[in-house]
């Protein structure tokens, strides 16, 4: 799967843990990706791709962010 570009629109799930509110800014740990949560509907989240050099917003909250394996069943 080709990494999205930034400011590109992509959808996320949390597979545990809390789930973060709008505005907050996701960060994966192993490759320093960032994403910023524009909704968000049960485990769902709706997140913008962010470039590296985007500032943080006084105030965001940022979670440190990792991928999981995904089951799929068929």
């Amino acid at each position: 799967m080709a990494k999205a570009p930034p400011w590109a629109e992509v959808k996320l799930r949390v597979a545990f843990g809390d789930v973060p509110e709008f505005s907050d800014e996701l960060v994966i740990s192993s490759t320093g990706r960032r994403y910023q949560v524009i909704g968000v509907r049960g485990k769902q989240l709706r997140c913008l791709v962010l470039p590296p050099d985007a500032p943080t917003e006084p105030g965001t909250r940022v979670w440190a962010w990792q991928w999981v394996g995904r089951r799929r069943t068929g």
